[in-house]
Parts: C-alpha cells; structure tokens; sequence
C-alpha cells in the first residue's frame, strides 16, 4: 500500500500524481495537510480510487511507501519531524519519497535519520508540473539518495515520469533543483527587463521577440515565454506561491553558504512586490508587469497602494529573511559573501528606487 501525504495548496498536483499510481495498480490512500476544518463538503475531492485517511497516523500505518508533496521546508520539517508526524508512526521497513522543495541541508538530515531507523529515503522535487505537464508525464524528477535506495524507489518514480535524473548522493537533488530555479528566475529577470526596454524604446512587439529569439539573446525561457508576454497571457502556468517559497529556499541556503547571490536576491524581492500588490495567482511571467504603469496594471487587479507593505518588509528587514547589504566601512566582517544584517541605519536596506522603474 502506497501513502500520499500533500499539503492542501498543492492538491491539484498531489491528486494527479496518485491517480497515476491508481491507475498503474496501486493501492493508495491519501491524507491532506493543513486541510480546512468542518464539513467533507469543505474538504478537497481525491481522485477515483484514493482512499482518504483521517489522519498522518492511520494513512501511513503499514504502508510500503510514504510519498509526500509540501510547499515550504517547515511543513517538511512539521510532517517528517514533529509530534505525530511521520517518523514517530512509520513501520520500520518503509520507503520515503519526497517530492517537495526544501533545504538540502533539511534532505540531508531526514536521509541520515531514516537510515538511524531502518528507513529508506529519498529526495525527488521535479521540475515543471502545471495540469498539462502532469497529464502527459512531462517534467522531470530530479532524484537523490543511496544507490541502493534510488533502485528500490525507481518503480514508482517511474510511473509519475519517464523522465527521472538521479543527481547524486543526499542534498543534491534538492541543490540541482534549486540551482534551475535560481537560472530560471534570473533568466526571466532579463528576459522581462529586455522586452520592456525594448518596446518602451519603440520597438514594434512582434520584432522584439523575433529578435530576442535568434543571437546570443536565444534561449529556452525566450521561447516558453516571450510569446506570453507580449500576448498579455500573464495567468498561464498558475500560482506564483510555490516559485517564491522556492526561491526563499534558495536564498537561505546561499545564506548557510556565505555565498552572496544578487541576481537571486533581486529576483526574490521582484516577485515578493509582485504577490504583495495581488499578483500571486498568475504565472512566473507575469514579472513583466512590475515594469508597467499603474494604470495599466490596474486591468490586471494589481494595487500598487500595497507596495507599502513591501516597504515595511524591507524596513525590518533586520528580522527577515531577506539577505540585505551594509557597505559602512566600519564593520569588521572581511568576507566579501558576508551578508549584514543591522537596524541602526535606515539607509543600509535596499530602497524600492533601487529595484524598481519610476513607473
């Protein structure tokens, strides 16, 4: 018997991937995380054939397979670690796959103590997986683990996708994942940036993008894109969320590193205005419209008045997240990676004029 744990933002994808596993023969019972409270009219509907557990405990008791899919490195933490979570209720023989995107200092530690209890472990983000891709089987799954381990999950990772990349030994295959976000998001940073420049310069649309795929400027994100952009098709591909929790991941990992990343840095910040003005529902192209005007903007249902909050974000920033720069020649840090985090100078965090178009 198969257990599918999801968390109840990714229910569309979490739904599609165990019909697949239906529909190859398996017994699958699933249980939702974070799912709302009250009736089961409130509660998501599972696929033909999915059984539904009433809790973690009772959907993993006696299963072969734990597969999970979690938005954020803490719910991974939450499900794997916490009080009543998997861990304290798996049998010992189990098999774990997680399809999540978390730390891959987090992957590490959860294949090191599944090893301390006779578990085996093995870490599987994909990429792609919008409702089109999960119906055909195309996107990848970039898998790690024990060779031993990643024999023994190939099965099943198989039935989800022909297209399996086994990266290496534990962290990596969550590090490869992030590594393409962090290529994916400045790609589209300068593929926005140059398609925005160029039609406010005069460029008819149709030429730039003829342009911008042949040349040096030809890329594969040129091609996914540019044609969305200028076509205005800015809530292809979803939700914005699960990019940015992404991208959080990535920036607290170069921050474990001491590596200081600002195009990444940038990109975050980009896309953390664009959810706060109402932009989380559209796709990773929908950057481009940062560089419009409000008034056109408007059409989309952005705010721009809720930029403000985006301000008061970097303003304490000191408590944040966020990786943000002092250059005051006093500090005593000679790392040139190291990222300064201080609250006695307002001018040390970034300002909006910096990131931002005067529009």
């Amino acid at each position: 018997m198969i257990a599918f744990i999801w968390q109840s933002d990714r229910t569309a994808l979490g739904s599609a991937l165990a019909g697949k596993l239906v529909a190859a023969g398996f017994e699958v019972t699933g249980f939702v995380t974070n799912e709302q409270k009250g009736s089961e009219t409130a509660k998501a509907a599972l696929p033909a054939g999915v059984e539904r557990a009433k809790s973690l405990a009772t959907a993993i008791e006696g299963a072969e397979l734990v597969l999970t899919l979690l938005s954020t490195t803490q719910e991974v933490e939450d499900v794997y670690l916490g009080g009543g979570g998997i861990f304290e209720n798996a049998t010992p023989t189990s098999l774990f796959i997680d399809l999540s995107t978390s730390s891959p200092r987090l992957a590490r530690e959860l294949h090191a103590l599944a090893a301390v209890h006779d578990h085996g472990f093995v870490e599987a983000p994909f990429e792609g997986g919008d409702a089109a891709t999960l119906a055909s089987g195309d996107f990848r799954i970039l898998a790690a683990g024990e060779p031993d381990t990643l024999t023994q999950a190939r099965p099943y990772l198989q039935v989800l996708t022909p297209q399996i990349t086994e990266v290496g030994l534990p962290g990596t295959g969550m590090a490869m994942k992030l590594a393409s976000q962090v290529a994916l998001a400045n790609s589209l940073m300068g593929l926005v940036e140059a398609i925005s420049f160029a039609t406010l310069l005069g460029v008819e649309s149709s030429r730039v993008l003829e342009s911008l795929s042949q040349g040096a400027a030809a890329s594969a994100v040129a091609s996914a894109f540019g044609r969305r952009i200028l076509d205005e098709e800015f809530y292809y591909g979803g939700d914005l969320h699960q990019f940015f929790n992404e991208l959080t991941c990535a920036l607290d990992a170069a921050d474990e590193l001491g590596l200081a990343l600002p195009g990444l840095e940038t990109a975050h910040q980009l896309y953390d205005l664009l959810i706060l003005v109402g932009g989380g529902a559209m796709g990773i192209h929908a950057l481009t419209l940062i560089y419009y005007d409000e008034e056109r903007c408007s059409a989309y249902g952005l705010n721009w008045e809720l930029a403000q909050r985006a301000m008061d974000v970097y303003e304490r920033a000191n408590d944040s997240a966020y990786s943000d720069y002092d250059y005051d020649d006093d500090d005593d840090c000679d790392d040139p990676n190291c990222h300064h985090h201080h609250d006695d100078d307002e001018d040390d965090f970034p300002s909006m004029g910096r990131y931002f178009s005067s529009n």
